[in-house]
């Protein structure tokens, strides 16, 4: 996966590499960039998802603490009688921790799932009204070409040429 992205940045570097130098010569080429990331987080639907995200994970933290501390509990108590109970009934509480411990991490699992099916819920609609905006600004103010900042093979691009703000604006809007 990471091999695709580094490949499809180094791609995207060299046909700009050849292209931007024929493209600045032509005095109608208009270029811009975005951060796409910083644009969602901005907005104020952003805003509203990363807190209800944020509460999300507070809920499920608070869920899981008090499992966590009864099997750490359970773990302190073997380690603190092994010496004087039966090797049977110590046998007996390593099943019982380890199944305590196989069931928090169980659900420590399905409470990050349960929180990435709920950001890609809340942001899913924003990217899509992210694009919407980036395609209305870039008609509007003549841009042959945005590229999102992050992408990679973007190492450089001057202020001037970003436009998040404006993107956050228009996003403000709608």
């Amino acid at each position: 996966m990471q091999f695709r992205i580094v490949r499809a940045g180094m791609t995207l570097g060299l046909a700009l590499g050849f292209l931007l130098p024929a493209l600045a010569a032509s005095a109608e080429f208009k270029l811009a960039v975005v951060d796409q990331r910083r644009a969602l987080l901005s907005s104020n639907g952003g805003k509203a998802a990363e807190s209800t995200l944020t509460q999300l994970e507070e809920k499920k933290k608070k869920e899981l603490e008090p499992r966590s501390a009864r099997c750490k509990k359970m773990q302190e108590e073997i380690e603190a009688q092994r010496f004087v109970l039966a090797d049977d009934v110590i046998q007996e509480r390593m099943i019982e921790f380890q199944s305590c411990q196989r069931d928090l991490e169980r659900d420590f699992q399905a409470a990050k799932d349960e929180i990435a099916v709920q950001n890609r819920k809340l942001l899913a609609p924003l990217a899509k009204k992210l694009e919407e905006a980036v395609k209305k600004i870039g008609k509007s103010k003549g841009f042959d070409l945005v590229l999102d900042r992050s992408t990679p093979g973007v190492l450089y691009a001057p202020e001037s040429l970003d436009i998040t703000d404006l993107v956050v604006k228009r996003l403000n809007e709608n």
